[in-house]
């Protein structure tokens, strides 16, 4: 038997790393690498706040600008509070310098505007959304979704100003801006001041028309057609037809002001109604009266003028004016209706001030000055105030006040003056003694009537005076009468004998006068000329000068 031989193994160790490694290792780290490539390379996300989502669609709703798609939504949820709508925006990995803190967004929809119907392609497209880049360089990537698209872009040259305004709703976004007519501008936005209880406008003015923008120019509202009644007739004035429809607001400079600098960009100015209120809110300074009229008040309206014998110098405030009054009813009935009014001090010359106006309408008070209603229209009735002088005063004024307001005097005036001095005839006519006047107009008809009868009684008695035979021949034997003086005219005419023998004995006369001149002369000189001869007298010598 063989003893077996003992031989022992021969161990070597199993290799860590196998080639086979080399694919799943390289698929790991392609994997890496495009995963850190990708998120490298995709572009932010962007936060978009909206009251809503209609027309959003995740991974469908395309993002452009300028035409050129920039990003997609990713996811559309609601907000924390669930009041709101939070869109996700991943934008192009080179379109971060796009979202800047002036960047817009809003949502294109078909939509039917004053400026014309826009956003048709969309109605087989999609609705999409619209970015509008800024010039600022502070990235954002939270914005508010615009409801509506802005007027004009971030980047546009010109210059926004804003607006206040006591109304609500003159203005709407898109309406035009207006300087002399012509369109320069647009109104951007419409909000309210829920703090100050104004509305807030802001007007976009592109350049290079936001040169005229300056410190002097005015704002107010532009109704498209307006009227004016001037002493020449009716003038119609007719801003746009953009205005024409839907209004607008027009601006410049007031006439014989200075244009001023320029303004900076959300400078704030006022709105007023219409260019004729520009001057109403220019005084500020002024004094204000209490007046109590025993006539009626109807047609008088808070804003009418006061005037000064046709020269405006306040206005009226407030029609009646009860305020801070106990027992109004009783004072209307022992004092009149009160009526507020304003006396203006930058209406009467410059440099007064309120205590000068005080006391000249002091003095002219006691000297017979007084408010008194007058028409200002027949077709309307609108009444005004006129400060006028009356010579004929019932009693002197003394100065008063009353609920805090110094009291101006009043008098009747226009109708009423007219209705009193009507009524004041009547009365003198009532007063008048009619009985003896009827009674004397009685026995004055009653001479007439004798009178009337006398006359009639000649009457008769020349007609039958004229109607005798011989009154009836007298007109001819006159017209023979006239035809033998036109025969004897005839006889004496210029071709007749007698009137050329009269001729003949005229001219013999005539003869006879110029032969009988030398003898007359003669006796004139010497009256015994016929008796004794008369010798030629000597010429007339002119005698010497004495030395």
């Amino acid at each position: 038997m063989t003893t077996p031989v003992q031989r022992q193994a021969s161990i070597q160790p199993i290799k860590q790393w196998s080639p086979i490694w080399i694919v799943p290792l390289a698929a790991i780290g392609i994997g890496i690498w495009m995963l850190y490539y990708s998120y490298q390379n995709q572009g932010p996300v962007v936060t978009l706040i909206a009251p809503h989502a209609e027309g959003l669609v995740a991974g469908k709703t395309p993002v452009k600008s300028r035409s050129v798609d920039v990003g997609q939504v990713v996811s559309v949820d609601l907000t924390a509070d669930l009041k709101q709508v939070e869109i996700k925006v991943r934008m192009r990995p080179d379109t971060e310098p796009l979202l800047n803190a002036e960047s817009q967004f809003w949502v294109v929809r078909p939509q039917v505007s004053r400026s014309g119907i826009t956003g048709l392609n969309t109605l087989l497209s999609g609705a999409y959304i619209e970015l509008q880049p800024g010039d600022s360089d502070q990235i954002v990537l939270h914005h508010n979704l615009l409801e509506t698209p802005p007027v004009a872009s971030a980047e546009a040259a010109g210059i926004r100003i804003r607006l206040r305004s006591e109304d609500t709703g003159v203005l709407s976004v898109g309406d035009p801006v207006l300087y002399r007519g012509y369109e320069v501008g647009t109104v951007e936005q419409s909000l309210f001041d829920m703090d100050e209880r104004q509305m807030l406008y802001q007007l976009f003015i592109r350049a290079p028309y936001d040169s005229l923008v300056t410190e002097n120019v005015r704002f107010w509202q532009a109704s498209g057609v307006s009227f004016e009644l001037t002493p020449d007739g009716v003038r119609v004035d007719v801003a746009s037809i953009a205005s024409l429809i839907s209004g607008g607001v027009s601006f410049d400079v007031l006439e014989g002001w200075p244009a001023g600098e320029r303004v900076l960009s959300d400078t704030e100015f006022a709105l007023f109604p219409n260019r004729n209120s520009i001057h109403e809110g220019m005084y500020s300074q002024f004094v204000e009266y209490l007046l109590f009229f025993e006539e009626s008040v109807r047609g008088l309206k808070a804003g009418a003028p006061v005037e000064y014998r046709g020269v405006r110098v306040g206005t009226v405030v407030s029609v009646p004016f009860f305020f801070s009054m106990s027992h109004p009813l009783e004072t209307s009935f022992d004092k009149g209706v009160p009526v507020l009014i304003r006396i203006e001090t930058g209406r009467l010359y410059e440099n007064i001030s309120t205590e000068q106006v005080k006391q000249q309408l002091a003095r002219g008070a006691e000297q017979g000055l007084r408010a008194i209603l007058k028409t200002s229209s027949l077709l309307t009735g609108g009444l005004y105030i006129d400060l006028d002088m009356v010579d004929e005063l019932e009693q002197p004024w003394q100065a008063m006040e009353y609920a805090g307001y110094a009291v101006l005097p009043t008098a009747r005036g226009g109708l009423s003056n007219i209705e009193q001095k009507v009524l004041m005839a009547l009365e003198k006519m009532i007063q008048l003694p009619v009985e003896p006047l009827l009674q004397e107009g009685t026995q004055t008809l009653a001479q007439a009537t004798t009178v009337m009868a006398e006359m009639e009684l000649v009457m008769r008695q020349l007609d039958s005076y004229l109607a005798q035979p011989a009154l009836q021949q007298a007109p001819e034997q006159l017209s023979q009468s006239l035809v033998q003086l036109e025969q004897l005219l005839q006889a004496f005419g210029p071709g007749s004998q007698t009137h050329q023998r009269l001729n003949s004995n005229l001219q013999q006369f005539e003869q006879l006068q110029r032969d009988l001149q030398p003898l007359l002369h003669t006796l004139n000189q010497r009256s015994n000329a016929l008796i004794f001869q008369a010798s030629p007298a000597a010429d007339p010598e002119p005698k010497r000068a004495q030395p």
